[in-house]
């Protein structure tokens, strides 16, 4: 017949959860926006989300508003350093400011696994 290569597939491994438990498990799974055998295997192994993985719209939606914000920020910081002149206490507190939203700017782009 034919022949056995090493293309095949493993045979999966399944488990049955209790009637109660199910719903919850499915509410779990919804909400992480992870396919089913992502969220398991993260789940079991404690494993960091693949790549590739799903993300919820929502979520990258909120990443994004948070990052133009941000950056409006940055912008409004840049325009009172401008007009502060040489207020040195001014410009070490804008200093401080712009290098604290270049920290939340970076945290973002990880989140939404970009490159900075």
């Amino acid at each position: 017949m034919t022949d056995k290569t090493d293309k095949t597939r493993d045979a999966p491994i399944s488990i049955r959860l209790p009637a109660d438990q199910r719903e919850e498990f499915r509410r779990n799974v919804e909400a992480s926006g992870l396919p089913t055998n992502a969220y398991v295997v993260r789940a079991i192994l404690n494993l960091p989300i693949p790549r590739g993985t799903r993300h919820p719209p929502v979520e990258k939606q909120m990443l994004a508003q948070l990052l133009a914000r941000s950056a409006a920020i940055r912008d409004s910081l840049d325009d009172a350093a401008r007009t502060a002149g040489d207020d040195s206490r001014a410009a070490a507190a804008l200093e401080t400011a712009c290098d604290e939203l270049a920290v939340i700017r970076a945290a973002l782009m990880k989140m939404m696994e970009r490159a900075p």
